[in-house]
C-alpha cells in the first residue's frame, strides 16, 4: 500500500512539473510564432496589394456569425493617403483549412491572393499553395485571381481553373474569396465609395445529416425555385438494387404551377462503418440539382467527414448518368472506402430519380444507362 502510494505521488509529480514545463516553453514559442505570422501577413500587405504605399486596420466592417468563414483582420489600403482598397485575411474550410491574405479595390476587383496558412493534403490540396504547381495557363494556382471581379462569383472549374485532383479544395477557396470580398467590398462601399456587390455569398453549412424533407427544402431553396410541392412515389420503395443499396423514398418535384421540375430519392447502403442514407435529387435534362447525407455510421473524423458540405457539394451539376468512379469526384483523406461508398449510394440515387424523370416528360436516359459500374468497395 506504501509503494502504491508512493508511486501515486511521484507520477502526480511528474504530471505536475511536466504541465508546468509545457507553460514556459509555450510562454516563449507563443509570441515568438505569433510575430512570425505578424511578419508574415505584414510583408504579404505589399504582395496582394502592391499599388498602395500604406495600411491601415479597420475594426468596425460587419461579418455573419453563423458563417463557417472567419475575418482575421481588415486592413484599408492607401495611396497618397486616399483610400484606394482593402486587404483582408481570412479563414475558412478547404479540405482542411487555409488562411488566405486577398487584395481588392474599390471595383471589386483582386489585385492579389497570398496563402498565409494551408493544412490540406500534399500533393493534391497543398498545390494550391505551392509555388512550383502551375496551371494551363503557367501561373501558380493563386496567381489566376489577380484581376477577376468578385462580382462575377469564383466558382471552380467555371471562371477560375481548380487545382487537378483538389476539388473541394479549389471550391474552398473560392468560398473564401467570395466571402472576404464581400465583406471588404461592402466595407469600401459603405464608407468610401466603393462600387455595390451582389448581396452575401451563400455561407457553408455545418456538418450534419438532415431529414428527408430538410434535405428537399434545402436543395429547392425559396430563393432559387419558388413554391414547391412534392408528390410520394410508392413504387420500387424497398427495392435492392446492386445487391445492397435499397431504395428508401421517392418523390417527384413540381414548381408553384404544378409542372413536374425533378425527382429525388433517398437511397441506403453500406459504408465504412455501417450504412448510410443519401437523396439525390436529377433535373429534368439529367443533371444531378443536389445530394444530401440523412443518415451515416462512419468513423469520427474520418468517415464521418462525407456530412460535410464540402465533399457531399462536389456532386451538383454532375450527369446523372455518369459512373461516379475513381476520379470523378474528390475522396476523403484516411476514408477513401466510404467516399466510394457515398459516391454509390448517389449513383444510385441518380439513376433512379432518371428513370422518374424520364416518365414524367423529362430528357430521356441514353442507351445502356442501366448498365453503369459502380465502386463496390463493401
Amino acid at each position: 500500500m506504501k509503494q502504491m502510494l508512493r508511486l501515486g505521488i511521484i507520477l502526480a509529480a511528474y504530471a505536475v512539473a511536466s504541465c508546468l514545463l509545457l507553460a514556459v516553453v509555450n510562454n516563449f514559442t507563443a509570441p515568438v510564432i505569433k510575430a512570425r505570422q505578424e511578419e508574415k501577413v505584414n510583408g504579404g500587405l505589399k504582395i496582394v496589394y502592391s499599388d498602395a504605399d500604406s495600411f491601415e486596420t479597420v475594426t468596425d466592417y460587419e461579418v455573419d456569425p453563423s458563417s463557417t468563414i472567419s475575418i482575421d483582420r481588415l486592413v484599408l489600403a492607401k495611396k497618397n493617403g486616399e483610400v484606394v482598397g482593402a486587404v483582408a485575411q481570412v479563414t475558412g474550410p478547404t479540405y482542411d483549412k487555409a488562411t488566405i491574405l486577398m487584395g481588392i479595390d474599390k471595383n471589386r476587383t483582386i489585385t492579389g491572393i497570398q496563402f498565409i496558412e494551408h493544412s490540406d493534403t500534399k500533393g493534391f490540396g497543398l498545390n494550391a499553395s505551392d509555388p512550383s504547381y502551375k496551371i494551363s495557363t503557367g501561373q501558380t494556382f493563386y496567381e489566376q485571381f489577380a484581376g477577376k471581379n468578385a462580382n462575377d462569383g469564383f466558382v471552380a472549374g467555371t471562371n477560375f481553373e481548380a487545382v487537378t485532383g483538389a476539388t473541394i479544395t479549389s471550391r474552398g477557396v473560392g468560398k473564401i474569396l467570395e466571402y472576404g470580398s464581400y465583406v471588404a467590398g461592402e466595407y469600401l462601399a459603405k464608407n468610401y465609395g466603393g462600387a455595390g456587390g451582389n448581396g452575401a455569398p451563400k455561407v457553408e453549412k455545418a456538418a450534419s445529416v438532415f431529414t428527408f424533407e430538410n434535405a428537399i427544402n434545402d436543395i429547392f431553396d425559396e430563393a432559387s425555385y419558388g413554391k414547391i410541392t412534392t408528390e410520394e412515389v410508392s413504387d420500387g420503395i424497398g427495392e435492392t438494387l446492386n445487391e445492397k443499396l435499397t431504395v428508401q423514398r421517392k418523390v417527384i418535384i413540381k414548381n408553384a404551377e404544378g409542372a413536374v421540375i425533378a425527382a429525388a430519392t433517398e437511397i441506403e447502403g453500406p459504408s465504412f462503418g455501417g450504412k448510410g442514407k443519401v437523396v439525390t435529387a436529377v433535373s429534368m435534362d439529367r443533371k444531378i440539382l443536389g445530394t444530401r447525407i440523412t443518415s451515416l455510421n462512419d468513423t469520427p473524423n474520418l468517415g464521418q467527414e462525407a456530412i460535410k458540405e464540402a465533399f457531399y457539394s462536389q456532386f451538383t451539376g454532375k450527369s446523372a448518368d455518369q459512373n461516379l468512379n475513381k476520379g470523378d469526384y474528390d475522396t476523403l483523406s484516411g476514408a477513401s472506402t466510404t467516399a466510394d461508398c457515398i459516391a454509390d449510394i448517389i449513383k444510385v440515387g441518380a439513376y433512379v430519380s432518371g428513370n422518374m424523370v424520364e416518365a414524367n416528360g423529362g430528357e430521356k436516359a441514353p442507351e445502356n444507362a442501366s448498365s453503369y459500374i459502380l465502386n463496390k468497395r463493401m
